[in-house]
């Protein structure tokens, strides 16, 4: 089967013109369980037939097939993280049918931020750095009709940029995520009343050292807390209001009262505990609390009573 210019279209994954920095994503990345750290590469060894990614040449990488374009993608991932750089998708190019025939990979660093990005008046926060720096390493593929095999067709190793050492590859965002056993085996030792910082290094020694974790202590303490929040999704609001009623029920000193938007959606909330309203029919003072200065941007531990 041929193809010509009028039976195929070119697409793009992203068009953005901005600098957004790459995250993973369940498009973009391998599963979970394909690779969980820099050192597990049987899998890449079997896609390479013979060597291991740190040793392939620019030949050799030209001589690959694989099977899948999935298969391409984890492949050039695996290699960008060993490597020290991050893996991007781009342009890809459609047959008549809609199928994808040509994928082309690059460094997360290509390409340059749109002048007018750089030149808004109106900007509300100042401009994020610039990370891209026109890098021109990248990976393209094109399916091959008669074997239905997907070959390199071009391979460009050089970049314009500072790579990241490998100790320190895990580091990078894109790099790092906890796997499906690791979720599993987080949530019954959280469970359970262990320590985060235990539940780390537990996890860091079965794995044979923090860098062969796949994530950091952030990442862990981001997952328990996505955690928590799907526990009382879209039903926060019910909860806290019946937690008001249920202490109205039990303490008839016990003060609460909502209002509800127009939309059926929580608009204002106020209570008062046995204590305060004590205190308030003896002194009939109130004192307010304001820590506004801890969490604006002069991030000073003041406490104001008035």
């Amino acid at each position: 089967m041929s193809t010509n210019k009028d039976d195929v279209k070119n697409d793009s994954d992203n068009d953005l013109g901005d600098d957004f920095d790459y995250q993973p994503n369940a498009e973009d990345d391998a599963e979970d369980d394909d690779v969980d750290s820099l050192d597990s590469t049987s899998k890449s060894e079997q896609d390479c037939g013979v060597k291991r990614i740190a040793n392939l040449m620019v030949d050799d990488i030209l001589n690959l097939e694989f099977m899948t374009e999935d298969e391409a993608c984890q492949f050039y991932n695996a290699y960008a993280c060993w490597h020290g750089f991050v893996m991007r998708k781009v342009d890809i190019i459609r047959d008549n049918e809609g199928r994808i025939i040509c994928r082309q990979l690059v460094c997360n660093k290509k390409g340059w931020r749109n002048m007018r990005y750089l030149d808004m008046d109106d900007r509300s926060r100042e401009a994020r750095s610039l990370t891209r720096t026109k890098c021109l390493a990248q990976l393209r593929i094109k399916l091959d009709y008669g074997c239905e095999s997907w070959k390199v067709s071009c391979f460009l190793e050089s970049h314009n940029h500072d790579l990241t050492p490998p100790q320190f590859a895990h580091l990078v965002p894109a790099n790092r995520r906890l796997t499906v056993t690791d979720k599993v085996q987080v949530k019954n030792l959280y469970n359970f009343g262990v320590n985060m910082c235990h539940i780390m290094g537990y996890i860091a020694f079965q794995k044979g050292g923090y860098r062969h974790d796949g994530f950091t202590c952030k990442d862990l303490y981001n997952h328990i807390d996505r955690y928590h929040r799907s526990k009382v999704k879209n039903e926060d609001t019910n909860v806290e209001i019946n937690y008001l009623i249920g202490k109205s029920n039990n303490n008839l000193l016990f003060f609460g009262k909502y209002t509800f938007t127009s939309d059926e959606r929580l608009e204002h909330i106020f209570w008062a505990d046995r204590q305060s309203i004590v205190d308030y029919h003896c002194f009939g003072d109130i004192v307010a609390f304001d820590s506004t200065y801890k969490k604006n941007k002069y991030n000073k531990p003041l406490v104001i009573f008035s």
